[in-house]
């Protein structure tokens, strides 16, 4: 992912993504690892740690996703779930970004 490309995908774009992933995963929550794989699975994207967790950290400060520590099977694992105010983001993302995207993407340079 050239520089450019990170610049745009940061932000709006990921803060969209991450909150669509976990709230897919609502009834369960998701957990760090497991959004890791569905990113790249999904968009051809790796994240690094320090991008994911920094965003995941930011998203939980915002109110927008909650989290809490689970064990089973002798791990513990962050989960996080989508929270009612991170839904009506996701809701108001979702309408922003279906107006911009096309118009970026009209733009001849």
């Amino acid at each position: 992912m050239t520089n450019l490309n990170k610049k745009i995908f940061r932000g709006a774009i990921l803060e969209s993504i991450l909150l669509n992933l976990i709230n897919d995963t609502s009834d369960r929550g998701l957990y760090g690892y497991a959004i890791f794989k569905t990113v790249h699975k999904k968009f051809g994207i790796r994240l690094g740690p320090s991008t994911l967790y920094t965003e995941l950290k930011h998203l939980e400060k915002q109110g927008l996703i909650a989290s809490r520590w689970e064990f089973a099977l002798g791990k513990a694992r962050k989960q996080y779930r989508i929270t009612a105010k991170g839904q009506g983001a996701l809701r108001e993302y979702f309408v922003e970004l279906k107006a911009v995207i096309p118009v970026f993407v009209a733009c001849k340079t």
